[in-house]
């Protein structure tokens, strides 16, 4: 896998249902701005705050109407072996790729999290896997030893998001493996294409897609001093999305923008009111998309 993969939020109608139509709108952008891929299910997706039968609403929705037309990828997490591997059986004939994310809260050792990848993977060898390692919200990092041996036992984890934001060892998993290293921070992309990474599971996509397939492109090209000028135009945008919790600033913005008619979010998120910093930070980076 390569290039930019886009994480679709859910959007939510006044009532708090699925909106599948406005989720709908904002994939036809994706696949109109020719992305490489979409990510159903992943944090920008509030999966955390689904139920079962809304996850597998979308999944299905989407994979009808577009699994022909773009690349699908479907995040599934959980601190328990077991639900994950059925929530592994219940989605994977719905996309090309699952991304299965290092176990929150109950902070698993290295062996435990070898173990975890490695069952999972062999036991679901008709499906391929991209890891997602995001230690500011798992409270665990997967480190690249522990990566290696999960590699020496399966064949079929063929990728990773790296959102550790520790560039050495993202460098380090790019040298030693020979898997598709993704960024998982937007702002991060140009450094890990230096490296030798494969692009970025994206949020800033769903706001400048065009932008972001141009700079990957540089950087495919070794291009990277125009790539760092074109970034520079959307630096302020990267930072705003992640102002506070994602997806709030994202939904925000996309509303602004008259692609979705409802920026709801689902408690514990909220929708600030009082932020003046974060409702004035929105506001400029609108006033020059």
């Amino acid at each position: 896998m390569k290039g930019i993969w886009t994480v679709i939020p859910t959007i939510f109608t006044q009532t708090d249902e699925i909106d599948l139509d406005a989720i709908s709108r904002l994939i036809d952008i994706q696949v109109e701005k020719a992305v490489n891929g979409i990510v159903l299910l992943g944090t920008t997706s509030e999966v955390s705050t689904l139920t079962d039968e809304e996850k597998h609403l979308i999944v299905t929705h989407v994979n009808k109407k577009y699994r022909n037309t773009v690349n699908i990828m479907i995040g599934v997490g959980g601190n328990n072996t077991k639900e994950v591997d059925e929530t592994i059986k219940n989605v994977k004939e719905f996309c090309d790729y699952i991304m299965l994310t290092v176990p929150y809260y109950n902070k698993p050792n290295q062996e435990g999290l070898c173990e975890h990848f490695t069952s999972l993977a062999n036991k679901h060898s008709d499906s391929k896997f991209i890891i997602y390692n995001i230690p500011g919200r798992s409270a665990i990092n997967l480190e690249v030893s522990t990566l290696l041996d999960i590699l020496k036992n399966t064949k079929n984890i063929i990728g990773i998001k790296e959102a550790s934001g520790n560039i050495a060892q993202i460098y380090e998993t790019i040298q030693k493996t020979n898997l598709d290293v993704m960024s998982g921070d937007d702002n991060l992309l140009l450094p890990v294409m230096a490296f030798g990474g494969k692009g970025v599971i994206s949020v800033v996509s769903n706001i400048v897609p065009e932008k972001m397939n141009i700079i990957y492109k540089h950087c495919r090209e070794n291009n990277f001093k125009q790539a760092l000028e074109e970034y520079n135009c959307i630096d302020k945008i990267c930072k705003t999305c992640f102002i506070t919790s994602n997806p709030i600033p994202l939904k925000m913005m996309l509303k602004k923008m008259d692609l979705i008619e409802n920026d709801f979010v689902r408690l514990p998120l909220k929708i600030p009111t009082k932020d003046q910093k974060v409702l004035d930070e929105i506001k400029n980076i609108l006033l020059n998309i």
